[in-house]
Order: C-alpha cells, then structure tokens, then sequence
C-alpha cells in the first residue's frame, strides 16, 4: 500500500471507524496498516479532518479482486462456547459495561494471554472483548462499548480478535 494516496471522506460510530476514498485505486487488503495523516482543528465547530493531499487522477472501471475474501467471509467457527454470569458496572441506558463469562476456558488457562478475543452474544447480538480474567475458576471478564443488555445464562461464542 507504500504509494497509494487515499482521501477520508467520513468517520462513523464511536469505534473510530471511517471511509477512504482512494481515486486511483489501491493493494490494500483488509488488516494492512494505512497511513491517513490529517489535521483537526481545536475551535472547528464542524469538527472536520482537513488533509493536504495532491491525490493522483482517478481510474474508472479498476476491479477490486480481493482473494479468498467469499470464503473468509463464512460463518466461522467459535473457539469455545460459555455462558453470561453476572453483569456490572450498570449505563445510563439500562445496560452494563462488563460481563463475566465462564465456559470459555479451564480453570488452568492463563485468560491475561485472552485479552482482545471477541465475545458474541447471540441472542441480543452485542459484542464484547476480553480484558482479563475474573476470580479463578477460569471466567473471563468482558468489556462492551455498546453495553450489554443480555440476561444471566445467555450463550456466547468465543472468537479470535479481529
């Protein structure tokens, strides 16, 4: 992606995510590191990301081919399945901020070496990240931005972080 010269056209959501526009196309692949410099303003009232970019001249009907992207994009399999335990650290919402799981690992794992896995709620599709490890029977404590809003014994799937 060393030359490829991309504008930010947006940002969205709280998770700091956004979208590049790139006129003359680009290698990057999902998960490679890009380099977006841009300035912020401190009394903006727009907030805006302002870039000084001579962007190069746009090349129509380029494809995208991404490889094994189709297959990638599968369900995949959960490394574990456990169970919601309790909630904590109660939201202005009515949801919570944490939830404590068991059933990912055995009481003999090291969870700190976890921290970052994904954790999916099914039922209420919320999703979480591991941030260590809750007593010593092996639960896992579990961050959600969003919060999470499901009931004690709901089932969750354990997936690498993405």
């Amino acid at each position: 992606c060393g030359s490829d010269i991309g504008l930010i056209k947006s940002s969205f959501g709280t998770a700091g995510g956004f979208r590049v526009y790139f006129p003359a196309g680009t290698q990057a692949q999902e998960g490679d590191t890009l380099v977006l410099p841009f300035k912020r303003f401190a009394h903006d009232a727009e907030k805006l990301m302002h870039q000084d970019l001579q962007l190069p001249p746009a090349r129509s009907g380029t494809p995208i081919v991404v490889a094994s992207s189709s297959s990638n994009k599968k369900k995949k399999k959960p490394l574990a399945k456990g169970a919601l335990v309790s909630k904590k650290n109660p939201t202005d919402d009515g949801k919570f901020s944490v939830g404590i799981f068991s059933g990912f690992f055995t009481p003999d794992v090291n969870i700190r070496d976890k921290v970052g896995h994904r954790v999916w709620v099914k039922a209420t599709k919320e999703e979480g990240t591991i941030v260590g490890p809750f007593g010593k029977a092996g639960k896992a404590k579990v961050n959600f931005e969003k919060g999470i809003s499901a009931e004690d014994g709901s089932k969750a799937e354990l997936y690498p972080p993405s």
